[in-house]
């Protein structure tokens, strides 16, 4: 059997390390720093406040930096803050340890050792396969060495995907996160099976190390890059009238892939376990070792130092007094995290404390061949960009005097048949090569920034500007970085995780010739401009033709009459949360999925995005404190019908040019662009403690590290020049090369 799957579990580093120049001047190819920052699939994406983002590059035989504050940090600190996952030994307890001090001080490491297979338990044989779940600990205020000075429960949290790093999220927003619900929490975020640093990957790349002394890991990386840069000229679904035969052949040449890897380990396979059922019981596995560590059963954590705000107490249900959570979830989950969250609440009824589902995925139909329904809301909330950049007027880059949100949209439109007629030449700024950006670029640029409007929208209108003004050759860097020549270390490896798990939870498989996906197509472009983008997700046209069976059953959700289940009963209420337009989880869905659950209540926050932490709001976030610490669930909703009906309603404080992101760039003759603040106090903070104000800030800087996060989630998927970061940027001037360490 080859061993090239497996993960490695030595990796020598030199303690050296260069950090580069800090460059203060913003110019055009900056502009995406915020959101689309990428470097050939390698986010280096920076921001300034509450902590840094390090989805930065590492070379062990050369020199790091990423720093986690505004402080560059001098060789020594850099080398002592970093951690490399396979140096911590796998547990069957939590034993953790100080790890990742780069990204700011306190977090604590440890990898989780469960059975891949639950009906093959370790404590049966040794020899039974195993999972080695990594798990990122940002302890609460006032913890000792003694775990029994931890609280009872942990707050978990899962950011999305499938696919998505819960480790890495907590990384750079568990302290945010404290922030919001209070700074006596303790919170931990996991890789589930198959993803980023949990072990054994589901990586269909899996190479060995290279006989010239490239790492195995570096070179899978090399070659997906190579793959997914292959098929950038393909284009979306209806680029052409041969795209979608195109994308389903990849889409097939993909699964040949991840077959050849999964028979080489036979029932041994993570591909064969990597469903969402055994990543809840995985949940349930970090909620005993939890309570074994503590070890303590009566210990109480300390009191929340927050307090709810803008939370009308006589509009709300008391759940009483089941206040203990301990031996209970206690989770945060967003996105498919939603999926998760309320897969678990079915398997495990009794073993709900608080589960906050929030950008609510529609189960019935995450089961189906083709999750079709999930961009109801995508034109819409693509038409408020023109709204907005015609209200913030010259604050908006694209906006031209007297504009109107029509003239607006007239001139996007012929923006993009002109590209889809003839895509844009671009010379990268001092980098030799030619560079085509075509409309699904764009196309794929505009749904990405759905997500997020408050932090994307401003992005997208100078990224249209640059198209307008013939500069995106000072946005776009080169397409084969120099730094791929050398060995490098991730805070977290690509991986096929996304597809894996999305194809193995399907309960009716998507097998059909290129006749039957146009009819899907078709009908999906009924409803949404964006069917062409969400057709090649990674749970949707990539899962046709899926040849791996996963040895458990698929999840019981379903349409079907003959498996409607009765409302499930859990121990607490779910509180579900959804944006009136969210891009991929429409607020149906949410109202859907709530009445499967007894007791369960919603809040719906009147904003643009995906997941509620797409905008601020004090409305919200008292919602969320006085659920997670006082255990106040708003009152289950009153359905008239299907989508109206009474139910809790929160309003949201910012919108596109006019938000917490005080900073705003503003384009200059010379190509440049000035980075102006705007102190929009008056206006977004009137009336606001200091203590309330505080709680804004924390919840804007996870609303932008969300984004960036979905973002650095897309960057495998969509090979967009646009989405690049250049390198020097992060490198200086001292560029490496692959004849010259």
């Amino acid at each position: 059997m080859s061993p090239f799957p497996d993960e490695k579990q030595h990796n020598k580093h030199r303690p050296d390390v260069r950090t580069p120049p800090r460059n203060r001047k913003w110019g055009w190819a900056r502009m995406g720093i915020g959101l689309f920052a990428i470097v050939s699939g390698v986010g280096v994406i920076s921001h300034s406040r509450h902590g840094h983002i390090n989805y930065g590059f590492h070379f062990p035989g050369s020199r790091y930096q990423a720093p986690s504050s505004s402080k560059t940090p001098v060789p020594s600190e850099a080398s002592a803050g970093w951690t490399e996952w396979s140096d911590i030994e796998p547990s069957e307890k939590l034993v953790w340890q100080p790890c990742f001090q780069i990204y700011g001080p306190g977090f604590q490491c440890a990898r989780l050792t469960v059975p891949m297979d639950y009906h093959r338990p370790l404590n049966e044989s040794a020899d039974h396969p195993k999972v080695h779940l990594a798990l990122v600990l940002k302890p609460g205020i006032n913890r000792t060495e003694d775990p029994s000075s931890f609280g009872e429960s942990p707050l978990l949290i899962n950011p999305g995907g499938p696919g998505g790093s819960g480790a890495n999220f907590a990384l750079t927003s568990a302290g945010l996160l404290q922030g919001i619900v209070g700074l006596d929490r303790d919170v931990i975020g996991f890789d589930p099976r198959g993803v980023g640093a949990t072990t054994p990957k589901a990586d269909c790349f899996a190479a060995p190390d290279d006989p010239q002394g490239l790492d195995g890991r570096n070179v899978a990386y090399m070659q997906r890059l190579g793959w997914l840069t292959s098929g950038h000229d393909v284009g979306l679904v209806n680029s052409s009238n041969v795209a979608l035969g195109k994308l389903n052949a990849r889409s097939k040449a993909m699964t040949k892939l991840c077959k050849r890897v999964d028979d080489l380990y036979g029932d041994n396979s993570i591909f064969r376990y990597s469903n969402t059922p055994n990543v809840a019981r995985d949940m349930l596995s970090i909620v005993h070792a939890w309570d074994e560590w503590r070890s303590v059963p009566d210990v109480k954590p300390a009191k929340s130092t927050q307090k709810p705000e803008n939370v009308d107490e006589q509009t709300v249900t008391k759940s009483e007094p089941q206040d203990s959570t301990q031996g209970k979830l206690v989770y945060w989950g967003f996105s498919y995290g939603t999926l998760l969250g309320a897969t678990f609440a079915s398997m495990f009824p009794d073993k709900v404390g608080r589960v906050i589902l929030d950008g609510v995925v529609d189960f019935d139909h995450y089961v189906s061949p083709m999750l079709d329904n999930a961009i109801f809301d995508s034109d819409a909330i693509w038409n408020k960009f023109f709204d907005y950049c015609a209200e913030a007027g010259d604050r908006c880059p694209f906006y031209q005097f007297g504009d109107t949100p029509e003239d607006i949209k007239i001139r996007v439109d012929k923006l993009m048949n002109w590209l889809e007629k003839e895509p844009a030449i671009v010379l990268p700024y001092r980098v030799n090569v030619p560079i085509l950006v075509t409309a699904s670029d764009i196309k794929t640029l505009i749904f990405s920034g759905l997500y997020s409007p408050i932090a994307s929208f401003p992005t997208i209108a100078m990224h249209l500007k640059a198209i307008l003004d013939d500069k995106l050759d000072l946005i776009i860097p080169s397409p084969a970085p120099t730094i791929l020549c050398h060995n490098l270390t991730l805070p977290q490896w690509p991986d096929d995780a996304q597809k894996v798990i999305g194809c193995s939870d399907k309960r009716y498989k998507l097998n059909e010739d290129l006749d039957g996906l146009q009819a899907r197509f078709e009908a999906m472009a009924n409803f949404s401009s964006f069917a062409d983008v969400w057709m090649n997700v990674g749970f949707n046209l990539p899962c046709n033709g899926w040849e791996i069976e996963t040895k458990d059953p698929p999840m019981r959700w379903d349409d079907h009459p003959v498996h409607k289940q009765a409302p499930i009963d859990t121990s607490f209420p779910v509180l579900f949360m959804s944006n009136h337009f969210d891009p991929v989880t429409p607020l149906r869905s949410a109202l859907k999925m709530t009445r499967k659950f007894s007791g369960a209540g919603i809040i719906e926050q009147f904003a643009e995005g995906h997941c509620t932490i797409a905008c601020v709001s004090l409305c919200v976030i008292g919602h969320v404190q006085a659920y997670l610490n006082k255990g106040i669930v708003p009152p289950a909703p009153k359905f008239a019908s299907s989508d109206e009906g009474e139910w809790t309603t929160c309003t949201c404080d910012e919108k596109p040019w006019k938000s917490l992101n005080n900073q705003i760039m503003v384009p200059q003759p010379d190509g440049h662009a000035l980075v102006e603040t705007v102190d929009w106090k008056d206006d977004l903070l009137e009336g606001v403690t200091a203590e309330e104000t505080n709680v804004m800030k924390a919840y804007s800087g996870l609303r932008n590290n969300f984004a960036e996060f979905i973002t650095s989630q897309q960057r495998f998927e969509y090979r967009n020049p646009l989405q690049y970061q250049w390198t020097s940027s992060s490198l200086g001037e001292a560029q490496h090369t692959c004849s010259k360490p």
